[in-house]
């Protein structure tokens, strides 16, 4: 089984939430942050909102819509749309598990996975990939907010690093948060967000949101608040996202979406991740095992 795949299946929901043009898998040197954006981005409307377009054959199009800047800030009432689609609240929970089949597609290649997910709110993300029915151990990733941990089951190796070490060798940046309610089924959470922009389009809301890095349109069904798709794109180039979600089902008092469909182009590289849940669940008493044998290298 190709290395690249193991790591791109449980990483391209970090690519997704990454927000930046992709990597390669090869140490960075340091930058100095630039600090400015934030100053400007908080206070600068973008000229444009971008909409995509996925075809059947995985194209991905980006279209450009002028955006009046005089009107770009919302005014609430103006807008029309109910208070809780302004920046849309946090699910609550304590712990989340699910079960989730995958087929990757991407760079000339398909392969079917299962991912075992579990989560503690703000402090941990557990991922057990396997193939083969269930029967061949992938991989086992350990993520919270400042580290960053690999067991490659395939050729027995282990990684253990701070979170800033693995942004350096990694595909995609790390982000705790954007990934955390990318699993729940929620807008992508990024620093400084903002809604810039809300349009009534019949049977749906449709909500421009700004945040660090990257803009956000939501697609929202009148009928229950349900989010029926999520476009990212990274202001910075290099990198635009779909995700779908489709067939909600009430898990624990929580609507949540059984089935993602995920298009991604990262530097005109197309990927495609079709997930389906096979069952979810939230507020259980939930282990995170994570131990790297001693016959395993460890890279560093």
């Amino acid at each position: 089984m190709n290395r690249i795949v193991l790591i791109w299946i449980p990483l391209l929901l970090l690519v997704f939430a990454s927000c930046k043009p992709g990597k390669k898998l090869a140490r960075k040197g340091n930058k100095t942050a630039d600090t400015s954006a934030v100053d400007s981005l908080a206070t600068v409307p973008q000229p444009q909102i971008d909409i995509f377009d996925v075809k059947a054959d995985g194209h991905m199009v980006i279209m450009e819509l002028p955006v009046d800047t005089a009107n770009l800030y919302v005014d609430t009432a103006a807008a029309a749309i109910p208070t809780e689609y302004m920046l849309p609240a946090e699910v609550p929970f304590s712990t989340f598990k699910g079960k989730a089949k995958m087929n990757y597609s991407g760079g000339g290649m398909s392969q079917d996975f299962t991912a075992n997910i579990r989560m503690a709110k703000d402090s941990v993300i557990w991922i057990h990939v396997t193939a083969g029915m269930g029967l061949v151990n992938v991989a086992r990733i350990l993520i919270t907010p400042d580290s960053f941990s690999l067991l490659n089951y395939l050729d027995k190796t282990g990684m253990k690093l701070h979170i800033s070490e693995a942004n350096q060798l990694l595909p995609a940046q790390v982000d705790f948060k954007t990934l955390q309610s990318f699993i729940i089924g929620e807008v992508l959470r990024t620093p400084y967000q903002r809604v810039a922009a809300t349009r009534d389009m019949g049977d749906t809301w449709v909500m421009d949101i700004q945040g660090l890095n990257t803009n956000q349109v939501v697609n929202y069904s009148k009928a229950d608040s349900t989010i029926n798709n999520l476009q990212v794109l990274s202001t910075n180039g290099g990198f635009a996202g779909v995700i779908q979600f489709a067939n909600y089902t009430i898990v624990s008092s929580r609507r949540f979406a059984l089935n993602r469909d995920i298009n991604i182009n990262s530097n005109n590289e197309l990927h495609h991740l079709d997930m389906i849940f096979n069952n979810a669940g939230f507020d259980e008493a939930l282990d995170f095992p994570f131990a790297i044998p001693d016959s395993y290298s460890l890279n560093k």
